[in-house]
C-alpha cells in the first residue's frame, strides 16, 4: 500500500489487517509512517496473532527511491497477492524533482507504472488458478477535466496545479486500461477507482491556497473509512475479475471519460512513459511473464 500513512491508506491498510491480511505500509516519512501502523496495531487489540503490519520509507517522487523500495519488498515478499497504488498529491505551483520532472506527474503517475513494472514478478508468482493477483489504482473523478497534451506531459509551457492533477488522474486511468491489455486477466488483473472526495490533509502542502481548497473539499467530503471501501472491496471481490482495465466508484464499474477511453493515446502514453523512466515497459512485462512460468 503506497501512501499508507495517512487518510485512504491508512484506513485499507486497518482493513486489510482486520480481515487477517499482511501488509507492507509504503510511506514518506518514517515517525508518521511507523505512528500510523501502531495506531493499527492497537486499534486492533495488540494481539499477537495479528498479521504482520511493516512498513518501507520512500520518496516515490524520486525514481531511484521507487526502485530501493521495490528491491526491499521484493526481498521481504517474494508473492504479493495486491498492489494498491494509492500516494498522490497536488502541487500548486510548479515544481522540479531531482530527476527533473514535474512533481505531480512525477509522484501521481511515474512511481505507479514503475512501482508496478518492477513489482510484475511477485504479483504474478502469488497468482493461482481461479485468483489472479490484482494491481489497484486510485484515481479521481478529476480525470473527467484532464486537458492532456501528449507532447508537453510535464506542462513547460502552459502550468495549472490542478489542470495537471486531473490529466495525472486520467494517466492513472490510460496506464491500467494499458496494461490490462498487456496481461493475462487469469493471471493477474488491473482496476482504477474514484474514492470519492475524501476528509484528508490532501491539498494542505500548498500553503494558504491549499488550506482554501481543502475547507471546499470538506464540505462535500467522507470519511477516509468511505473512501477506502471500494479500494479494500476491489481486493477481494470476484466482481474484480470480471474483467480488467476498468474503472469503479462507489464499487460499481462505470464508464470514465470519453478522454479515458482513448486507448490510442493511452498506448502513446505509454511509449513515452517507458522513454521517461527508462525502463522498457513492454520487454519488462515479457520478462515478468516468463520468469513466472519458469
Amino acid at each position: 500500500m503506497t501512501g499508507a500513512s495517512d487518510g485512504i491508506g491508512q484506513a485499507a491498510v486497518r482493513a486489510y489487517a482486520a480481515a487477517g491480511a499482511s501488509v507492507i505500509m509504503i510511506g514518506r516519512n518514517e515517525a508518521k509512517t511507523a505512528a500510523a501502523a501502531n495506531a493499527i496495531r492497537r486499534s486492533l487489540g495488540n494481539a499477537a496473532d495479528l498479521p504482520a503490519i511493516s512498513w518501507e520509507i520512500a520518496d516515490l517522487s524520486r525514481q531511484a527511491e521507487v526502485h530501493a523500495v521495490a528491491d526491499r519488498v521484493m526481498a521481504r515478499a517474494p508473492r504479493i497477492d495486491v498492489l494498491a497504488n494509492n500516494v498522490g498529491a497536488i502541487f500548486l505551483d510548479r515544481e522540479l524533482t531531482p530527476d527533473g520532472f514535474e512533481r505531480t506527474f512525477a509522484l501521481n503517475h511515474l512511481s505507479y507504472v514503475t512501482l508496478t513494472l518492477r513489482l510484475l514478478a511477485p504479483l504474478l508468482a502469488a497468482s493461482r488458478p481461479g485468483a489472479p493477483s490484482r494491481v489497484l489504482t486510485v484515481s479521481s473523478r478529476a480525470h473527467e477535466n484532464a486537458s492532456p497534451v501528449l507532447d508537453d506531459l510535464q506542462r513547460e509551457r502552459d502550468f495549472g496545479g490542478w489542470s495537471q492533477y486531473a490529466n495525472s488522474k486520467l494517466y492513472n486511468i490510460w496506464f491500467t486500461r494499458a496494461l490490462a491489455r498487456r496481461l493475462d486477466p487469469a493471471r493477474l488483473v488491473t482496476q482504477a477507482l474514484h474514492p470519492g472526495v475524501v476528509r484528508t490533509r490532501f491539498a494542505t502542502n500548498n500553503g494558504r491556497m491549499g488550506r482554501l481548497l481543502r475547507r471546499v473539499m470538506d464540505v462535500v467530503s467522507v470519511t477516509p473509512e468511505q473512501g477506502a471501501d471500494t479500494l479494500v472491496w476491489l481486493s477481494h471481490a470476484d466482481d474484480a475479475l470480471v474483467g480488467s482495465g476498468d474503472y469503479w466508484v462507489k464499487r460499481r464499474r462505470t464508464s470514465p471519460s470519453r478522454t479515458a477511453r482513448d486507448d490510442a493515446r493511452a498506448e502513446q502514453l505509454w511509449t513515452r512513459t517507458s522513454q521517461l523512466t527508462g525502463l522498457d515497459a513492454d520487454q519488462f512485462i515479457r520478462d515478468a511473464m516468463t520468469h513466472a512460468v519458469a
